[in-house]
């Protein structure tokens, strides 16, 4: 028997059927949405439905899935576990952390799955360390309406739950397109690519000193980033070349020709040629837009 008061269900006993509604709660038709409160607490579960945890904060527990021991494990924070309906799973809590749970109806997560896969075969697994920007910012906002927003409806959480779902969607293709292709670039080694040409946007990045800091020939390592990225290594560059751009210019302090310095474009003229043909708008027009008084939505200033 759950019960809300003791925050206890033994992590050793038989699992509970029904995930303990301890915190904020609210509910869709198709998802159950709980905030966890920051405190200790131990529980053995095995729910029929798949069940999604994100961490606000880092902090520690015993942790053990399926089959597998209890082991002393590191949650990170903005790290997400999505476990399989029918999977046991046991937490022993050492430190206070405030998490975010959502138990999904099967049905759904297929019919979400299949529409972003679009097409594309995909198998969803328990998975239990999956650290993703897009996937924590979407979590923070859960955060803020089940906390904040008088106006939240079921719909709305619903709609941001889904977005959750399909961004781990993504990281299931790459499996199954790595696993076809059988070449691929450890989630580690393209985090280490991905944080080399961010540091580093200012000076020449080229495709064959990204491969060899992968330790991969050019034509293997293209093709190997382009799988997991979508895109070739330099068109990704230059979409991050774009982004730090955007938010430089937005930011209203450097001029624009100290922006495209510090973004690796060959001059002012160069950055808004290429401002201009990827987004339409020009990067003066596009910092009008973040200006003092001037709140125009960008998209009406496309010329």
């Amino acid at each position: 028997m759950v019960t809300n008061a003791g925050r206890t269900v033994p992590a050793f006993g038989d699992p509970a059927a029904v995930l303990p509604e301890w915190g904020s709660v609210a509910r869709s038709p198709e998802t159950t949405f709980v905030l966890h409160p920051p405190v200790d607490f131990e529980l053995a579960y095995k729910v029929e439905r798949y069940v999604l945890l994100l961490a606000y904060s880092g902090a520690t527990a015993d942790v053990g899935v399926g089959e597998a021991p209890m082991r002393r494990t590191r949650i990170r924070a903005g790290g997400a576990m999505l476990i399989e309906p029918g999977t046991v799973v046991r937490v022993r809590q050492h430190e206070p952390v405030e998490f975010l749970v959502l138990a999904v109806d099967p049905a759904h997560v297929r019919v979400v799955g299949d529409r972003a896969a679009a097409g594309r075969l995909w198998h969803a697994r328990t998975v239990v360390d999956v650290l993703d920007p897009g996937i924590a910012a979407v979590a923070r906002e859960i955060r803020r309406a089940l906390l904040a927003d008088p106006l939240v409806v079921p719909a709305y959480l619903q709609a941001l739950a889904d977005a959750i779902l399909a961004r781990l969607v993504c990281h299931f293709l790459g499996e199954v397109e790595r696993a076809r292709a059988g070449e691929a670039l450890a989630p580690g080694v393209l985090a280490r690519i991905v944080s080399h040409i961010d540091a580093h946007l200012d000076e020449t990045l080229r495709a064959e000193d990204l491969a060899g800091l992968a330790g991969l020939s050019r034509s293997h390592f293209s093709r190997a980033f382009q799988r997991m990225t979508g895109d070739p290594p330099q068109r990704f560059v230059l979409k991050r070349r774009l982004c730090r751009a955007r938010d430089l210019i937005s930011g209203g302090v450097d001029s624009l020709a100290r922006v495209a310095v510090r973004t690796g474009f060959a001059s002012q003229a160069h950055l808004s040629t290429v401002f201009r043909k990827e987004l339409g708008i020009t990067p003066g027009r596009y910092r009008e837009a973040f200006q003092a008084g001037d709140r125009k939505d960008v998209v009406g200033l496309v010329a």
